[in-house]
């Protein structure tokens, strides 16, 4: 069992995921090499070091794009930088337009 961060561990790591099985049924697993939060902290970052808050960004210019090309994120499936970016919207600091496969993210 991994300690929390706070304990002096790497926090939460893995997360099962729902795969359509039987309900309760863990099969699958996402490993986080960073954690959701982690990852929304650095793209919230670049955005503000590159002068992009308040501009509509779509998911694909995050995770494709000329402007990413060499960062850590580039390449990202966009479920999961879905996943990376609901805790920024939680928080107020970011929100989500669109539909799947046409969505797109404003930071705050």
């Amino acid at each position: 069992m991994s300690k929390l961060e706070a304990d002096g561990g790497g926090g939460q790591r893995a997360e099962w995921i729902h795969t359509g099985g039987k309900t309760g049924e863990k099969t699958e697993a996402w490993i986080w090499w960073r954690r959701p939060e982690e990852w929304a902290e650095v793209i919230a970052a670049w955005v503000e070091d590159t002068g992009q808050k308040g501009v509509v960004l779509t998911f694909y210019e995050l995770v494709s794009g000329e402007a990413v090309k060499g960062e850590e994120w580039a390449g990202m499936e966009e479920h999961v930088l879905a996943r990376c970016l609901a805790g920024l919207v939680k928080r107020g600091k970011a929100q989500v337009f669109g539909d799947e496969g046409e969505k797109g993210v404003k930071f705050f």
